[in-house]
């Protein structure tokens, strides 16, 4: 009888079927650990844990007929109901929703069809209140390991906005400290003066390095233009740096910064934005400069005071994956690549580039829920502290003076691209990396969007533009927005 209890537990959460130890979700791994337990209970004692799991089961549909009923939801609406499935074959759907929010669901489990993306996980808030946390797909298709709503992430250049948030927020702890009058001043501090580091050679190699500020490097507008000179960030330019350096491509950002302070930049600073990898990278060596701290430890004990302990810097290799990662996917039929750490012929996402290099430009992991968290709490929408002023909000967003921008559409401030609309501004960021593709929108009527994926579709550009207008067009869908509140 326990046998057949258990049983019946696992085709309600088939991935408990699995050893605890192997399941790599901490969700999962204590649904898997609790229906283990079924094995040598009593009759009894089986029969009321199954009992209770399928309690968990029967909110989940009471919440539903609730939304559909139109009465208000009850207090456990973000309990998650039983997973379902989704698409040819089947593919799992967890975490919570309500019905007005369908046009979400929609979205998602198209694209992962038609891009042939085996993982995604969203989160949806408005007004700061968490409505929408799902998994979709597969987080490890091998071991049959579902995508959870708070499934960890690579976000790539997501990673920025984070970046900037962060820089914003020591400047002004160096105002309160009385290191910068102000945080205008500190914007406009020059980096080389700040950082000390000797350029490769001794000398720097073009005299401009030495006037590039703060805010140069919050806008790409510090000089490198890595269409014109390369990425170092990524190969091949970071393979010519390494053999310049003597160096493997597993190289600390340190000595490359100090190899491309050695360098020609492509433009005069201030007077041009280019996007560049490179610039976040010395930031975040800005950022350990000047607090005495790792970029991880800094950036940790700021998301800690936001209520935020998951976003942390990723790993290069699949076996360093943290619990709860999602496994990354190249597109179908991609070739292996020599790995940057050992040479050896691995997948492109575990080994085409050095993530702990990449802590502050795009070597961030994170999970939907959490960033959509991050935006409410910096927007002042949540009981826990604003990592910034409003002050600094608002610097944060504004139009850079630069000659490209002026009347045009859109524009990016300090670490974010903005768009004016009739009713406010709309600002967002997206990352990419070979097995990752994710994208973070804060519409002009504070509802904020978190899609993340793990796997990069070969025709990029084509998915990206999909991605953006569908769930632009599944807010504009919503025509009643849920009370409850999630977070």
């Amino acid at each position: 009888m326990a046998y057949d209890v258990r049983r019946a537990a696992v085709r309600l959460y088939p991935h408990a079927a699995q050893e605890p130890s192997r399941v790599r979700s901490p969700r999962a791994r204590r649904t898997a650990r609790n229906v283990h337990r079924f094995q040598g209970m009593s009759v009894l004692r089986s029969l009321l844990a199954l009992a209770a799991l399928l309690g968990l089961a029967l909110l989940g549909f009471t919440q539903a007929a609730f939304s559909r009923a139109g009465f208000a939801q009850p207090v456990n609406v973000c309990l998650a109901p039983l997973p379902t499935t989704f698409g040819t074959p089947a593919k799992p759907l967890t975490g919570y929703s309500d019905r007005s929010l369908e046009p979400f669901d929609r979205v998602m489990t198209r694209l992962l069809e038609r891009y042939q993306i085996p993982g995604a996980s969203l989160a949806v808030s408005k007004d700061g209140r968490l409505l929408l946390a799902r998994g979709y797909g597969w987080a490890d298709v091998e071991a049959k390991e579902p995508v959870h709503p708070d499934s960890l992430f690579r976000i790539g250049s997501l990673t920025k906005p984070i970046t900037a948030v962060t820089v914003l927020h020591l400047g002004e702890q160096l105002v309160r400290q009385g290191r910068f009058p102000n945080l205008e001043t500190f914007l406009q501090a020059r980096v080389y003066e700040l950082l000390a580091l000797e350029p490769k050679g001794g000398q720097l190699g073009d005299p401009r390095i030495a006037d590039i500020t703060v805010r140069d490097l919050l806008q790409h507008s510090a000089g490198w233009n890595r269409n014109v000179a390369g990425d170092p960030m990524f190969r091949p330019t970071l393979t010519y740096v390494a053999r310049s350096l003597g160096m493997g491509e597993a190289m600390p950002v340190q000595p490359l910064i100090e190899y491309m302070f050695s360098r020609k930049l492509s433009f005069t600073p201030g007077t041009f934005s280019a996007y560049s990898n490179l610039g976040y990278a010395v930031l975040g060596q800005l950022i350990e400069r000047l607090s005495a701290q790792s970029y991880a430890a800094y950036l940790q004990k700021m998301l800690g005071q936001m209520g935020i302990h998951h976003i942390t810097v990723g790993h290069t290799r699949l076996q360093d994956r943290l619990p709860g990662e999602v496994r990354y996917y190249d597109f179908p039929n991609a070739p292996l690549v020599p790995s940057v750490l050992d040479g050896s012929m691995v997948p492109r996402p575990y080994g085409e580039f050095y993530l702990e290099a990449q802590a502050a430009n795009g070597g961030l992991v994170a999970s939907a829920p959490e960033l959509v968290k991050f935006v409410a709490v910096l927007e002042g929408h949540r009981p826990e502290a604003s990592p910034i002023s409003p002050e600094a909000r608002k610097i944060m967003l504004e139009r850079p003076p630069l000659p490209q921008y002026k009347g045009s559409k859109v524009y990016y401030a300090l670490g974010w691209s903005v768009r004016p609309e009739k009713n406010g501004l709309m600002w967002s960021h997206d990352g990419a990396l070979a097995g990752t593709r994710t994208l973070l929108l804060r519409l002009p009527d504070d509802t904020v969007i978190a899609a993340f994926f793990n796997s990069r579709p070969w025709n990029d550009w084509s998915f990206i533009a999909d991605l953006k207008n569908s769930l632009l067009n599944a807010a504009q869908q919503v025509t009643r927005w849920p009370g409850y509140d999630c977070f």
